[in-house]
């Protein structure tokens, strides 16, 4: 399965491949359109490349007509960004649905001081939490905990709590077992963003290994050197760093991601070497630089170019 294969088997994606889709969700609003791509691969080394965006657009400005273009594109997961947007980027219900019902896996990124609320973003039709900012074990431990729900009898105050959920038909999942085995195709995503979680190669591992225990495909891990480099200054060795630690994760089963790009990358040559380093290292879930909010201008700059570069050739 090549990364064409992978959103359908063809770029920009047809009219057919969104109705699959829309019948996919509307028979199990519950399913994770981008685990089921990772499912379907036997190790990380085999599953292609899956390209994916961060949203800064306010959900009170969303428009379902500009997540079909993010669709038809080739983009298979969005990041709903509610920890540096706050609440104009924490998705509701109609939101993620619309996202889902084009394929698009909604990632809810919430803010550091997070707890309850990663478990209760499924609620909200979310498929994967994305918690950022971690620097011990405890966090990624209390953070799993919160988007799983309790061993009967083990209960702990970090689980996730119980609330109703409802399949295609909007009947109610309303007993525990029923909670449990609907609720099978959530993620857990961490972000790797500290010199704790990327040049700690001990604590690193153990974290890695706490994800790998989650489940096959359960949680998934993104890397932010940007961050790291923030907090800590000049950090010579990060890129290797960085790759090491995609190496470490494929090894696990675990699949990683990364932004690609930044405001000294802006080079579409030089963002695609780098992409295929990132690949070649062992990351999967690629996302671009520009967030959702940058699309229109950058598409309407594209569209104006040949008008001026016309004009410029007769003279004006």
């Amino acid at each position: 399965m090549n990364a064409i294969e992978a959103i359908g088997g063809h770029l920009p994606l047809k009219s057919e491949e969104f109705a699959q889709r829309a019948q996919a969700y509307a028979l199990n609003p519950l399913r994770n359109s981008l685990k089921e791509i990772l499912d379907q691969a036997d190790s990380v080394e085999s599953t292609p490349p899956l390209l994916g965006i961060f949203n800064d657009i306010p959900w009170h400005k969303f428009r379902e007509s500009e997540a079909h273009a993010w669709a038809k594109a080739g983009f298979s997961w969005i990041v709903n960004d509610a920890e540096h947007s706050q609440w104009e980027g924490w998705y509701g219900r109609e939101h993620n649905a619309a996202e889902s019902r084009l394929g698009l896996l909604a990632v809810q990124r919430l803010h550091r001081e997070a707890r309850s609320a990663h478990g209760d973003v499924y609620q909200m039709g979310a498929r994967a939490s994305l918690r950022p900012y971690s620097t011990t074990y405890e966090d990624a431990e209390a953070f799993f905990k919160s988007v799983n729900f309790p061993v009967p009898g083990k209960a702990t105050p970090d689980d996730r709590g119980g609330y109703p959920v409802r399949s295609g038909d909007r009947t109610m999942m309303f007993t525990p077992d029923d909670l449990r085995n609907a609720e099978t195709e959530t993620q857990g995503w961490i972000q790797f963003e500290t010199a704790e979680y990327i040049l700690d190669r001990k604590l690193r591992d153990r974290v890695l290994d706490l994800m790998a225990a989650q489940g096959r495909n359960k949680a998934c891990g993104f890397v932010g050197p940007f961050d790291a480099i923030l907090r800590e200054g000049e950090i010579p060795e990060i890129n290797e760093a960085v790759n090491e630690l995609f190496r470490e994760a494929s090894k696990r089963g675990i699949h990683t991601g990364r932004v690609v790009g930044s405001g000294s990358m802006e080079d579409p040559k030089d963002i695609e070497d780098a992409i295929v380093s990132s690949i070649e290292n062992g990351c999967r879930l690629i996302s671009v630089h520009p967030m959702t909010s940058d699309i229109t201008y950058r598409g309407a700059a594209a569209m104006a170019q040949p008008f001026f570069e016309a004009a410029k050739r007769c003279g004006f």
